[in-house]
């Protein structure tokens, strides 16, 4: 039962994202009709993520992936990612066989959250341009499947973001992936830690 809930909640939050991001308000559109000529919306935002996480019990991979962001205030975005690394074998692997092959080795994560920008300010990098920055919490919920499991996870993080351009900017990223696994033993809650950095283009 819990399974289904758990996927029902999934696909919820799938589906309240992509109407969030589709439809604007009543005001929104006003303000869009009246103002069309002049608008310069930048509200969506697309990149590209590499960096390092710890998969518990299997050590630190290098992970490569995408991000989708819907900015719906100054302060709140919504974001969709997806990740994957490769793990090679564990201490535990390597003394008592390996435990699965292929692509069961792959450690890939779909996720949903929403975010909220802490604090707002400006770095000055290069005299006298200032480039915009913020520190931001994110959380939500997703999808991890690693060593033949799929299991619902909670997604936590904190992160750093700074404009190099109008339209381009730099986020550095903590996040902590906890699912329960019962690869090594029998419904292990699992904390597996990323470190990474995105470049995203607003648009």
């Amino acid at each position: 039962m819990a399974h289904w809930i758990q996927r029902i909640l999934l696909t919820v939050s799938l589906i309240g994202f992509l109407n969030f991001i589709a439809l604007p308000t009543s005001a929104e559109n006003a303000s869009l009709e009246s103002s069309m000529s002049s608008l310069d919306n930048e509200q969506f935002e697309l990149g590209i993520t590499a960096g390092v996480i710890n998969i518990q019990d299997f050590g630190s991979e290098i992970i490569a992936g995408i991000n989708a962001n819907f900015i719906a205030s100054e302060d709140v975005f919504m974001q969709m990612t997806f990740l994957q690394a490769d793990a090679e074998l564990s201490s535990y692997e390597k003394s008592q066989g390996q435990l699965f092959a292929n692509d069961d080795r792959t450690f890939k994560q779909l996720g949903f959250l929403v975010g909220y920008n802490l604090f707002q300010g400006e770095q000055f990098f290069s005299q006298p341009d200032a480039q915009l920055s913020s520190l931001y919490l994110v959380a939500g919920i997703g999808d991890t499947d690693f060593g033949g499991e799929e299991s619902f996870t909670y997604i936590l993080g904190v992160g750093y973001q700074v404009g190099l351009s109008r339209r381009v900017n730099l986020k550095f990223d903590y996040r902590n992936y906890i699912y329960d696994s019962s690869l090594l033993r029998e419904d292990e809650a699992t904390q597996n830690g990323q470190l990474s950095a995105s470049l995203n283009w607003l648009f």
